[in-house]
């Protein structure tokens, strides 16, 4: 099944606890015991599987360096916090353990606002979209990471574009991305309300890698260009000026201002 790494940000102290729960069962006695009679066994299988989605938000924040308020130093502490967990030598017992936990939680807990703002500027079928585009780059899928990527931007370019011409709206649906971004490029000024420029370098990587990860050319595709693709795709699909509601009130007020 398909991991939502993007809600998993804000369910960051339920993962913990989780974990929690279900290493102090297996390894400690259900909690009677300070020391795990199981050496080493921060390097089993189950325990492993039980830290895999704490992992994965660290993968995440890694890869994609999501902009969730957390200085660099916040950002260090929550990952040796993570690497702590995987090492015996500083998880020798379960205070040990839970002081890790705690730390990951507090880490969290700074940013818990900029999360649920992050969290909501995906629609539905961005989100999955954008997991998938995640998931695909974790497997080494670069061409099917750029796909995915890209689809997601082209839904929401779709639906700024519809904004700022509705009576358009039937002949921008049957667009292909090529097309919509060469309609956005000739008439600038009638999309600048809803697309600013400093995202046009993500177009044209969209244009460009779009027909190279689905179609058999010569050209490789390499991770680089992957995290590229889907980190410029996340900022502007964050961005708070490419949000359809936020968009539609300023054009709103815009058409209200001129009309008075």
């Amino acid at each position: 099944m398909l991991v939502d790494y993007i809600s998993q940000f804000e369910r960051v102290s339920d993962l913990c606890d989780d974990f929690e729960r279900s290493v102090t069962q297996i390894f400690f006695d259900d909690g009677r015991a300070q020391k795990s009679p199981l050496r080493g066994f921060c390097l089993t299988a189950p325990y492993q599987q039980c830290l895999r989605p704490i992992k994965a938000c660290v993968d995440v924040l890694q890869m994609l360096k999501m902009p969730l308020g957390l200085s660099e130093f916040q950002e260090s502490v929550f990952r040796r916090a993570v690497f702590s967990l995987e090492n015996t030598a500083s998880t020798e017992t379960l205070d040990d353990l839970r002081g890790h936990l705690n730390m990951i939680r507090a880490t969290f807990l700074r940013a818990k606002d900029r999360i649920s703002v992050l969290c909501s500027a995906f629609d539905e079928e961005e989100r999955e979209r954008v997991n998938e585009a995640i998931h695909n780059y974790f497997e080494g899928c670069n061409y099917s990471c750029v796909a995915m990527s890209v689809s997601a931007a082209e839904s929401r370019l779709l639906k700024l574009m519809c904004l700022a011409s509705p009576d358009s709206r039937r002949q921008l649906e049957k667009s292909t991305l090529g097309q919509l971004i060469a309609e956005y490029t000739n008439k600038k000024e009638k999309y600048r309300h809803v697309m600013s420029e400093r995202h046009e370098p993500l177009l044209d990587l969209c244009n460009t890698y779009r027909i190279f990860s689905v179609h058999a050319k010569s050209q490789k595709i390499s991770g680089q260009i992957a995290s590229a693709v889907l980190n410029l795709t996340v900022e502007f699909l964050t961005d708070p000026n490419t949000k359809p509601g936020v968009v539609q009130a300023q054009l709103t007020a815009k058409d209200t201002d001129s009309g008075s």
